[in-house]
């Protein structure tokens, strides 16, 4: 037997939807965009107040960082690599000595030299005695120079702290002219100057070394040559024999004169 369906009244509410007294009002949405700006207004403020409290704390640091920076020298520039430069006065180093202060007659003249490279980059330098002059001086007058009879160029690639090798430049005492002329007279005696410098580079020029050639020593007499007296007299030094002949007496006594009978009168024969 069927139970018969009995039918049910559906709630009010539970299907139909909400009318329009059910809407949010516009004092109610008014007052939701309030609050929406002030949360955002609040975000904003809080951030701008973060970013002071970070900027103050790493500002000490960035300062340090600076200071410490300020501190260190920039590194050097790196030089364009190329081929090598010729030498400037800047780099390098002369040196000029005499291996004596004074030089006797006939001894010649030894004059050391010292050329030094002292940058900090390879260069070319002359170090021909054309080149690397030695310059003699008396006073202000040149006497000597080893660019006048100097050999071809003799280049040399020095680095820093390279130094020629040929270091010994020997003065005969004699002058020396352009081109290297023969038979050039010798200097007399007295005070020189000499002076290193490399041609061709102004300012490359070492301290002058000064020494002195020696007068000749005068000459000694000869003991066999005598000389006459001025009033023509024969020298006394020794005793001078009689004319007859005889030995003068030993004890450098006159002998006595012989006597001689008087003048005109014939002697005895008898010898009384």
């Amino acid at each position: 037997m069927s139970t018969p369906r009995t039918d049910r009244a559906p709630k009010p509410g539970a299907s139909s939807r909400s009318g329009p007294g059910d809407r949010p009002t516009r004092a109610a949405l008014l007052r939701r965009r309030v609050v929406a700006l002030a949360l955002l207004a609040g975000l904003v403020v809080g951030l701008v107040l973060l970013g002071q409290v970070v900027v103050r704390a790493v500002q000490p640091l960035l300062v340090g960082d600076e200071t410490a920076q300020e501190g260190k020298s920039a590194p050097p520039t790196p030089e364009a690599a190329g081929p090598p430069q010729d030498c400037t006065a800047a780099s390098l180093e002369l040196g000029l000595t005499a291996s004596a202060a004074e030089y006797e007659p006939g001894r010649a003249v030894q004059l050391t030299v010292t050329l030094r490279q002292s940058s900090g980059r390879p260069c070319l330098v002359d170090g021909s005695d054309a080149g690397r002059q030695v310059q003699v001086y008396s006073g202000d007058e040149l006497v000597w120079s080893s660019a006048d009879c100097g050999t071809t160029e003799r280049l040399l690639l020095m680095s820093t702290g390279d130094e020629d090798p040929s270091k010994l430049v020997r003065w005969d005492r004699h002058r020396s002219a352009e081109g290297c002329a023969p038979d050039q007279p010798e200097v007399g005696p007295g005070t020189y100057t000499a002076v290193l410098s490399i041609a061709g580079v102004d300012g490359a020029t070492s301290e002058p070394a000064t020494f002195t050639l020696l007068e000749p020593p005068p000459p000694s007499p000869d003991p066999a040559d005598t000389t006459a007296p001025t009033d023509g007299t024969a020298p006394t030094d020794g005793a001078t024999a009689p004319a007859d002949g005889t030995a003068p007496p030993a004890d450098g006594t006159a002998p006595p004169a012989e006597e001689t009978a008087p003048a005109g009168t014939t002697p005895p024969a008898d010898g009384a």
